[in-house]
């Protein structure tokens, strides 16, 4: 199984830096919009990385949000950088959400969350574990790269090589464009729309 990447200071430092836009522009506007109009008092950031996300969402919501990742580097960025009196940041270790009960949370989002997991098996349980926490009639808004735009440039990111055609569950390039002219290069894995919705269901 690959190791997250993310766990690692320097990637996570970089990913921090990432400037995010295209992002805002085509996700979490959508995602902020869903939950504002539920009136969630509650959420789950489930992956919450440096806190980009969950700090927007504190910022527009009257929610408590519990943001969590398995990556200790990035927690320790998200507390330092994004921290805000509505937001509870945590360590999830081994996809267990254990200090948080059944059914107590009005809505959940997991943003670029599936795409760096090669173990579909695995994916299933995140999903069983946050379905778990959710009340009954709640939102569980997924964000991830959308499948059709494989091998697509954008301004800052291209996810997968031109022209190539990835199977179900393949390894595939991410390639972010930094401010500093580098590039951040990620591993992420190629999930058509049918393994969501086979999942979910």
């Amino acid at each position: 199984m690959t190791e997250n990447l993310f766990k690692d200071e320097v990637v996570a430092n970089q990913f921090n830096d990432y400037n995010d836009v295209l992002e805002q522009v085509l996700g979490y506007n959508f995602v902020l919009s869903i939950l504002k109009s539920t009136q969630a008092k509650k959420i789950l950031d489930y992956g919450c990385g440096p806190g980009k996300v969950s700090l927007r969402l504190a910022n527009q919501l009257s929610a408590d949000i519990v943001a969590v990742d398995e990556s200790a580097k990035m927690i320790e960025i998200a507390k330092r950088e994004r921290k805000h009196q509505q937001i509870d940041y945590k360590i999830v270790k081994k996809d267990n959400l254990d200090f948080i009960s059944d059914n107590s949370v009005d809505g959940a989002i997991a943003c670029y969350v599936f795409i760096n997991n090669q173990s579909e098996q695995r994916i299933l349980k995140i999903m069983r574990e946050i379905y778990r926490t959710l009340r009954p009639n709640s939102h569980f808004i997924i964000l991830d790269t959308n499948p059709n735009t494989t091998g697509v440039p954008f301004s800052t990111f291209q996810n997968g090589e031109p022209g190539k055609s990835y199977s179900y569950g393949e390894e595939r390039v991410e390639k972010l464009n930094l401010d500093s002219q580098e590039k951040l290069i990620l591993h992420d894995f190629n999930w058509p729309n049918c393994m969501y919705e086979t999942n979910l269901k």
